[in-house]
């Protein structure tokens, strides 16, 4: 997997789909976390992070990926109320049963399940909840975006990063309740060329699979744009819970 440069880092904070600002409303307002402390794991550039600071108690960012704590950083700004931390979701660093709510987004297919499990179990207080954030479009849109260049470097990045427990898993002995939130998203080639290659398994310019893989995604841009536009119909999907850990 490529190193995460500062230059991912900004077109990952610039160009990836935005979660939706009512589902995190309703994930502060169910969990009753208005007061409470909150941990993003996974946290990356912040694109989630941003809707819980200042909306909560406390925020701790656990990102192992220096170039994106140091992004998600600058774009909060400096607040009493959120705290960076170099760590994983296997080994947050946080106190146990310290947290009311754990929230992740698109990283959790990263976390080694039963070590993330365990590690959870430790640091939510006794009635936390547990909110994870995706997406979820009707069209396969998003994945197939992913299946856009067949290249065996690629395919085997990707294999490499994800684990391939669903869900709910996460959530032990537990059924958490899944929610969808409607969005719609315009992109024109520079926006959706910079969401595919701010991706960690995507290759750098100096890769000798770049070219075709940059060639593919143009040809299928074109295909399906208006005006030099697409628009991404997607859905942020939200798993809220309260885990049942044995």
């Amino acid at each position: 997997m490529n190193q995460m440069t500062r230059d991912k880092a900004l077109q990952y904070a610039k160009y990836r789909l935005p979660y939706s600002t009512e589902a995190c409303k309703f994930v502060i307002d169910t969990a009753k976390v208005s007061q409470g402390v909150v941990a993003d794991v996974g946290a990356g550039t912040g694109l989630l992070t941003q809707h819980f600071v200042g909306n909560v108690g406390k925020v701790f960012a656990i990102e192992p990926e220096f170039e994106m704590r140091k992004i998600s950083h600058e774009l909060i700004g400096e607040r009493q109320d959120i705290e960076y931390i170099d760590g994983v979701a296997e080994k947050t660093k946080l106190l146990d049963q310290s947290i009311d709510l754990i929230v992740a987004a698109n990283a959790y297919h990263r976390f080694q399940p039963e070590d993330t499990i365990k590690e959870f179990k430790r640091i939510l207080k006794p009635h936390g909840m547990l909110a994870i954030f995706s997406y979820h479009d009707d069209y396969n849109f998003i994945r197939d975006t992913m299946r856009v260049c067949n290249i065996e470097q690629y395919n085997k990045r990707i294999t490499a990063t994800r684990y391939k427990e669903p869900v709910e898993y996460f959530y032990g002995a537990s059924t958490p309740s899944r929610f969808l939130f409607e969005q719609k998203h315009n992109e024109t080639w520079d926006e959706y060329w910079g969401a595919v290659v701010s991706g960690m398994e995507s290759p750098n310019v100096s890769e000798d699979w770049f070219v075709t893989f940059q060639e593919a995604h143009k040809q299928r841009f074109n295909d399906i744009a208006i005006n030099g536009q697409i628009t991404v119909m997607y859905n942020t999907e939200v798993w809220l819970g309260q885990p049942k850990y044995l």
